[in-house]
């Protein structure tokens, strides 16, 4: 049984558990592809269920997975609130610059596991980083420095996140194969998308490597091609004149 199929099966066994002893459920912080599969899977109507990254972290990649009972939840703002999920943000000299790559590294040396810590924010003198609550006082007390940077650290985010952005990418490709998107996508032929990408193991598809060409994809699908981006598959639209499918794509800035 490979770490997914457990973590389904261990997600399948708390719903009932919360079913049965009404004791709400949450995950650590889990990829996209780990999201992706939950997403997938079917609950009791008597269930709340749903991903959060933290307060004001719409855009967030890692997220937690809870299951309630729906008699927890009264209104839109009662599930996320109770999500074990710290905010922690970094203050810094404006003219210090801090990378994601330092902070997730001040964290990790910690001894702290890479699934309790969420997004990392950075903005001009602030980083803001989501974390699940048992390590966050932990964090609190120890982190003095990030790299050579001195840093001061109080709960909650005290700025705004930053936005996702993307470019708008407009194709028309022959079929949803995968190999015809990373085509159009990496900008090459459909020798090449094979050859340089897919049978090297350079795409993923929704956080998974995936290899086959004739996978079909869909819309929501997020493929990520090494050297050239991150694209969501935004929308499917009709067919033309040639028999080819008008796709729109964005591709993560």
């Amino acid at each position: 049984m490979t770490e997914q199929d457990q973590l389904l099966s261990r997600i399948q066994s708390a719903a009932k558990d919360v079913l049965d002893k009404s004791r709400p459920y949450f995950t650590r912080f889990l990829t996209e592809a780990e999201q992706m599969k939950i997403s997938a899977m079917k609950f009791s109507s008597d269930l709340v269920t749903g991903f959060y990254g933290g307060k004001g972290n719409e855009d967030a990649v890692r997220r937690c997975f809870g299951i309630v009972p729906s008699f927890y939840v009264n209104d839109e703002g009662d599930f996320p609130a109770l999500f074990p999920i710290k905010a922690i943000t970094f203050s810094f000299r404006r003219c210090d610059e801090v990378t994601h790559r330092e902070v997730l590294g001040t964290l990790m040396g910690l001894g702290l596991e890479r699934d309790t810590i969420g997004d990392i924010c950075i903005t001009e003198g602030k980083a803001a980083v989501f974390v699940t609550e048992k390590p966050a006082e932990l964090i609190m007390d120890s982190v003095l420095k990030i790299g050579r940077v001195g840093v001061s650290c109080a709960y909650g985010v005290d700025f705004e996140l930053p936005k996702q952005q993307y470019e708008e990418l407009s194709y028309s490709v022959a079929s949803l194969r995968l190999d015809n998107l990373v085509r159009n996508m990496a900008n090459c032929s459909r020798g090449t998308a094979c050859d340089r990408y897919l049978k090297p193991q350079l795409v993923q598809l929704n956080g998974e490597v995936c290899d086959n060409p004739s996978k079909a994809i869909k819309e929501g699908d997020i493929i990520t091609i090494r050297g050239k981006g991150k694209f969501l598959l935004s929308e499917i639209g009709a067919a033309g004149r040639k028999g080819n499918t008008h796709i729109k794509v964005k591709k993560y800035k």
